[in-house]
């Protein structure tokens, strides 16, 4: 993925923070002054959770990658893992994310840095990686972004993928809600960079001269080929006609599959067969 494309979408996120934050206003850091507070409040979340009572997290490492301002990290943490190590490419996220570790008073360190560019420090210490919704769009190559998942993962450790089904994505028309929805939007094969130049404050909603980014349309074979080529084995998928990103022309359309979570585990090359 090159650098510069990497750095729009740095500066794009940069400036959707921003906007973040002034429609959420000071909601976070006064929900993480409660110990209990989450951010899993959502209706499609509850699977979510589900999925998370069923795993082990005591005494865990875990890790989310990219983690945006580190809300559902330090939500994470919360089911009983020891420490929370999150990384994300916006400087202006990751500073908000260290606010809210401050208040909340747990054990997580947040790192900005391009997620491709994660250095050794890190190979080998993590139990457990929580790659959340609208993140893998963002890498043009799944095969370079799996390679880092599995090089922080500790043998045997597992991987929760909670994201966006690619179908949703031809099903969307941006973020402008007067805009109709048509299947024709993008093409579920094309391997190109989408440039997105309408804003990505998906909290607020509003409008702006914005920074233009880039994303990549990735088929679902996409994504499991990535998976099972570098050292992980998938244990379950699941798809559901959940939609996660509150888009109100999408919400109807429940005989699509919206939304998928896979499960999976990286292999012990040492363990016998």
């Amino acid at each position: 993925m090159k650098k510069e494309m990497c750095e729009k979408n740095r500066e794009a996120w940069n400036e959707a923070t921003v906007y973040h934050q002034k429609a959420r206003k000071k909601s976070l850091h006064e929900g993480f002054e409660n110990k209990n507070f989450t951010t899993f409040d959502r209706d499609c979340d509850e699977i979510l959770i589900e999925k998370l009572n069923d795993i082990d997290f005591k005494d865990k490492i875990i890790a989310q990658l990219p983690c945006n301002n580190g809300r559902e990290l330090l939500s994470l943490v919360k089911f009983g893992a020891k420490k929370g190590i999150g990384f994300d490419i916006s400087d202006v996220a990751i500073s908000e994310a260290n606010e809210l570790k401050t208040i909340s008073n747990l054990n997580v360190e947040f790192y900005r840095t391009n997620i491709l560019e994660i250095d050794d420090t890190f190979t080998n210490s993590v139990d457990f990686i929580y790659i959340s919704e609208g993140s893998l769009q963002w890498f043009s190559s799944l095969n370079d972004y799996f390679k880092i998942v599995s090089k922080l993962l500790k043998p045997n450790g597992k991987v929760l993928i909670y994201e966006i089904h690619p179908i949703a994505y031809l099903l969307e028309s941006g973020y402008d809600p007067k805009m109709p929805t048509y299947i024709e939007n993008f093409s579920y094969f094309n391997r190109g960079a989408y440039s997105y130049k309408y804003g990505l404050d998906y909290v607020g909603e509003t409008t702006y001269e914005a920074k233009e980014s880039c994303w990549y349309m990735h088929k679902t074979s996409d994504i499991i080929n990535a998976i099972i080529c570098n050292g992980l084995e998938i244990e379950k998928i699941e798809e559901y006609n959940m939609e996660m990103a509150n888009n109100e022309f999408i919400k109807p359309l429940d005989k699509f599959p919206l939304s998928y979570i896979i499960n999976c585990r990286k292999r012990d090359k040492n363990a016998s067969a």
